[in-house]
Parts: C-alpha cells; sequence; structure tokens
C-alpha cells in the first residue's frame, strides 16, 4: 500500500494481497463479504490504506461496514482487537441497508479456565529465564496460573520465539515457566478441543498466531446472514 492515495481506485491495491482478494471478489461477486485485519490497518499509511479498501469494494459494488472487535467480548480468554470488514452487494441489497456488528456479552472468560496441568515438553529454561526473560523487573512477560483471572496478551505466529515483551506464559512445567499448549492455543483462539492440527509445534503456534478468532468470527457471519434471509 505504498502507493496508497496517489492513484485511484481499483489500481492502488496492484502488488498487495489485497488485491488477489480484491480480484477474488470482483469474479465471483458473492452476495456478502467478510475481512478480517490488524486493527493497525485503520492507521496505515495515516488511514490511506483502509481509505483505499473501501474505495475499492464500494467500486466492486459493495456497501461496506467495519469495527474493531475485540476477542475478551466474545468468550475469548484473550485481548485481541482486529478489525473487521463488512460488505454486501448495491443491487442485491440496496444503498440503505442496515448492518449491525455484534456487541459481545459481559461474561468474560479467563485464561485460568483453561491452563492444564503439571505439563511437559513446553518448558522455556533456567538460563534463558535468567538472562532474558526476567533480566529487567519490569512485570513483563505477563505470567499466568491457575489463580489468574485475565485474558492473555495477542496470541502471535511467532510465539514460538518467546518475545518477553508481548507474550503470555505460564507458571508450571519442568522449570516453573513454559510456553502455552496446544489445547491452551485452541482455546485461547476459541477452537474447541477436538480440533486436530496436525502439524508441529512450531507450525501450530504459527497457524493459530495467524488464525482468526472462532466465537467473534461466528458472531459476525450470524449477523451477516440475519441481512441475507431477510432478503426475498
Amino acid at each position: 500500500f505504498s502507493i496508497a492515495g496517489k492513484r485511484g481506485g481499483f489500481e492502488d491495491t496492484r502488488g498487495t494481497l489485497f488485491f488477489d482478494v480484491a480480484e477474488i471478489i470482483k469474479r465471483k461477486k458473492p452476495k456478502a463479504l467478510l475481512l478480517e485485519n490488524v486493527r493497525g490497518l485503520i492507521t496505515h499509511d495515516g488511514g490511506k490504506t483502509l481509505e483505499v479498501i473501501i474505495s475499492t469494494l464500494g467500486e466492486l459494488n459493495y456497501k461496506v461496514y467495519y469495527e474493531v472487535l475485540n476477542s475478551k467480548d466474545f468468550s475469548v480468554p484473550q485481548d485481541r482487537k482486529r478489525i473487521y470488514i463488512v460488505g454486501f452487494r448495491k443491487d442485491i441489497y440496496g444503498e440503505d441497508i442496515c448492518f449491525n456488528f455484534p456487541k459481545g456479552g459481559s461474561q468474560h472468560r479467563f485464561i485460568s479456565e483453561f491452563l492444564e496441568e503439571n505439563v511437559k515438553g513446553y518448558s522455556i529454561s533456567e538460563y534463558l529465564q535468567n538472562v532474558y526473560i526476567f533480566k529487567k523487573n519490569d512485570g513483563k512477560p505477563q505470567l499466568v496460573d491457575r489463580n489468574t483471572h485475565v485474558q492473555v496478551k495477542t496470541l502471535v505466529s511467532t510465539y514460538h520465539k518467546i518475545q518477553r515483551l508481548t507474550s503470555s506464559f505460564v507458571k508450571d512445567g519442568e522449570t516453573g515457566l513454559r510456553l502455552f499448549t496446544v489445547n491452551e492455543c485452541k482455546a485461547i483462539m476459541g477452537f474447541d478441543k477436538d480440533f486436530i492440527i496436525p502439524v508441529s509445534r512450531t507450525q501450530m503456534y504459527r497457524q493459530l498466531g495467524n488464525s482468526v478468532a472462532v466465537p467473534v468470527v461466528s458472531a459476525v457471519a450470524n449477523k451477516i446472514l440475519e441481512v441475507i434471509m431477510k432478503k426475498p
């Protein structure tokens, strides 16, 4: 999006991933669409990036709505703010279509509910703890256990790299500190416990960190369906 705002409309998206998304939309013409991205999309390049996306979708004949939603408001034990973009074909639903994003509920769930006990194989070495994790007494990273009633920090695709400033770790394991297990990560992202992830641990962290919070997407999708089902 380095050229965002310098050329008009659809051409501004060439060379970016969004161009591929827009090309699919242009060819397939779905009745409605749902896009998700990081909250920073709103302010990227002074807001020009989002303007290009919204205007491009408009040129493709979609009435567009967007809002930032936090996963923690949808019974997910994670503080994860993301922008959700919804569009409806104007030739089907009109220009004055009304769409409201779900607000979530007040029944928050905490990571303590999902933590496993006596976990082996996910430990952070004592050496790494001493020279890196606790090199400063600044309250970072976020540490949790079964008595911690909080939502964890955003799970990122690089979680396996053990970043002290942006990660959450569990007070458990052979060394007293460990990474989240696969089941805990699934809970953090709102996946069912029996959801199968047949990849290595590193790839598991990457895939779940790059995924979407299932309950949030489900709630937004249901709102989209409400609009679609009202049209004869």
